[in-house]
């Protein structure tokens, strides 16, 4: 799985807004996560449209969450910004100009990205943005273990340092 620009500052985006609280504009947000403010602003837009952020105009307006913390996954933020492991498009790059995939009606691996998708979701469905803040201030007791794994996530990261 990649992660893309967009979802990575989309997340660190609502993690400013939940951690700051109350409401900030496109600069103020632009200034404290290093973004150009045209980033900001587009990255911003599909959070809007999306339902996660609201925005008030006027001179004391900007932006804030939308949904609380404790009810935001990450799952949400990253389908912002149309993410997907495998769809239906994936195989479609297997076999370019193709019409299908020359191995549609017998394929092995179809179940492994399905599979590998919905593990995926159901990991990421599962941490919150309060978590996440949580796990910044270092009380990463929030995150689920990953499976296989003796330690969190968050102390996996730390170790390779």
């Amino acid at each position: 799985m990649r992660i893309t620009k967009s979802e990575e500052y989309g997340l660190r985006l609502v993690l400013r807004l939940a951690t700051d609280g109350g409401q900030l504009t496109i600069h103020e947000l632009a200034d404290r996560e290093g973004l150009p403010d045209a980033t900001v602003a587009k990255v911003i837009s599909k959070l809007r449209k999306s339902g996660i952020v609201s925005a008030e105009r006027g001179r004391n307006g900007g932006y804030s969450l939308f949904v609380h913390a404790h009810d935001l996954t990450v799952a949400t933020v990253v389908n912002a910004f149309d993410a997907s492991v495998y769809g239906p498009e994936f195989c479609d790059r297997m076999t370019p100009g193709e019409e299908r995939c020359a191995n549609a009606s017998d394929c092995g691996l179809r179940p492994v990205w399905h599979g590998l998708t919905a593990v995926i979701g159901d990991f990421l469905n599962s941490i919150t943005v309060a978590d996440l803040i949580g796990g910044a201030t270092g009380g990463s007791d929030g995150l689920p273990m990953v499976a296989g794994q003796q330690h969190r996530p968050a102390d996996l990261f730390l170790e390779k340092r």
